[in-house]
């Protein structure tokens, strides 16, 4: 990475990530390590898994930012990764809405500038977050939409029965932070579809990541099918209220809930339906399942400029690939370990 890159603005160093520019970060996903340094070390860019803009603030030990909120278009989070055998935290801050992202850059063109000017990281953000607070928050037309409630409600369905198998289990929730896959323990990964509808059995697939086997592990997918009701017995408010009951560390599991958008689970927004199961249904992702990866594709490499890719599976062509109750069962165990 070229000095001229580590100088242009966070939307230059952005835009440079999602073309798949080599980052010079050395964490577990790419970065690009601005020239604001802490005691915890450099603020870095990065995207998250859909391609959202990201900045990643070193965090000096013990230091807590519980008091930082974010929103339905900003997710606030702590995020750990491994450095040269060292792990590393990090205020992570994702912008959530794409109409945003302006509003973003200056976000962080303006903490950069107070650590610059020797304010804390958490203070910087803190104070920074609540002076763009207004511009933010989403308007009526970005609101969160029917499908995005249902893909978390879809989520806390799955972390509740984990958490029902051990009260850790909240650490196998991946999503929020960024990474790759929706549950993650050791070797074995998650990824949960939400569809609206019975007979629904369309999904899509954000990132040509998102179905890649990890290497040396095991994942599956499993389909989700929801379907609104008015009095449902699945909402938001319950699931997340029930999870939060019986996690052995509530604090952590709220910073997660507030990385996807949902600062306060109780929020009109995030409440506004609520759904019945209508069935869901585990695949094995293993080689002939209907997919497109990096791995597929010559010599791994997506050609230069493709990004932010999406597509659609027809899981009724996936039928060979159904897991059974046993099978199932496993898979919770796993990640509840």
């Amino acid at each position: 990475m070229s000095s001229e890159a580590l100088k242009a603005t966070p939307g230059g160093n952005w835009a440079l990530l999602r073309a798949g520019v080599p980052s010079g970060g050395g964490l577990e996903i790419p970065t690009i390590p601005t020239d604001v340094s802490t005691v915890g070390g450099r603020v870095r860019l990065a995207i998250g898994p859909g391609q959202e803009p990201r900045v990643l603030l070193p965090l000096a030990n013990r230091e807590s930012p519980t008091t930082i909120q974010g929103g339905t278009g900003l997710s606030v989070c702590i995020s750990s990764f491994r450095y040269k055998g060292r792990t590393l935290r990090f205020l992570d801050l994702i912008c959530r809405t794409a109409e945003l992202e302006p509003v973003f850059e200056e976000v962080v063109d303006e903490m950069l500038g107070r650590i610059t000017r020797g304010v804390g990281c958490v203070d910087a953000a803190r104070s920074t977050i609540e002076d763009f607070r207004s511009l933010l928050m989403r308007t009526d037309a970005t609101a969160v939409g029917k499908g995005e409630i249902a893909g978390l409600v879809a989520e806390l369905l799955v972390l509740n029965r984990l958490l029902d198998r051990s009260s850790s289990a909240w650490r196998a929730w991946d999503g929020p932070t960024g990474n790759r896959h929706d549950f993650r323990a050791g070797d074995t990964s998650l990824e949960v579809k939400a569809t609206l509808g019975p007979g629904a059995s369309d999904i899509t697939i954000n990132g040509l990541e998102q179905l890649e086997v990890p290497a040396g592990g095991s994942l599956h997918l499993l389909h989700i099918v929801l379907e609104p009701v008015s009095g449902g017995m699945l909402s938001v408010s319950g699931l997340a209220r029930n999870a939060m009951a019986k996690a052995d560390e509530l604090g952590r599991l709220s910073e997660l809930l507030a990385a996807v958008g949902c600062g306060n689970v109780d929020a009109e927004d995030w409440n506004r339906y609520r759904f019945r199961k209508e069935s869901e249904c585990l695949f094995e992702i293993r080689p002939d399942f209907p997919r497109l990866t990096p791995s597929m594709l010559r010599d791994g490499i997506v050609p230069h400029g493709v990004h932010g890719a999406r597509y659609k599976i027809d899981l009724s062509v996936a039928v060979s690939f159904i897991c059974d109750s046993t099978e199932h069962a496993a898979v919770e165990e796993r990640l509840a370990s």
